[in-house]
Formats: C-alpha cells, structure tokens, sequence
C-alpha cells in the first residue's frame, strides 16, 4: 500500500484552499473518520484508490503527496 506523506498533504489542502478536513474529504468521497485517521492520527500506509482520489481532488501528482520506501516522495 502507499504511504501518504501528510506533511506534503497538508502543505497542498492549504495551496488549494481546503482549511477543514471535512472540505477535501466531501470533495473526495471518503469519510471524515478515514480522512481524519491519515491525517491527524498519522495512519500513512493508504488504499490505491484513496490516493487517486486525493490526486484528483486537490490537482496534484501521486508524486506529490506519497513517499516511496527510502523515504522520498515516489
């Protein structure tokens, strides 16, 4: 599974507008409770299809916002 870098993830919910958590999670389609526990609670390791949808949610790469294995994003 993908890991989500939530640092890179917030810095781009701010660039694009998104000061609440519920906003990108609506927008995305996924629950706040999922959203929150990437976020908040630092769960990194992510399903595929909750990254593409939080690429295509907030205009960004995969690159973006998931670190590979060595710790760099992917």
């Amino acid at each position: 599974m993908p890991r989500i870098d939530v640092e890179a993830l917030g810095k781009i919910m701010l660039r694009r507008k998104f000061l609440f958590k519920h906003q990108i999670a609506n927008l995305v389609g996924i629950s706040y409770d999922r959203l929150t526990e990437i976020i908040a609670h630092g769960e990194s390791e992510v399903e595929e299809d909750i990254v593409t949808r939080l690429c295509a949610g907030l205009d960004c790469t995969r690159e973006e916002i998931v670190v590979a294995d060595d710790g760099v994003n992917a």
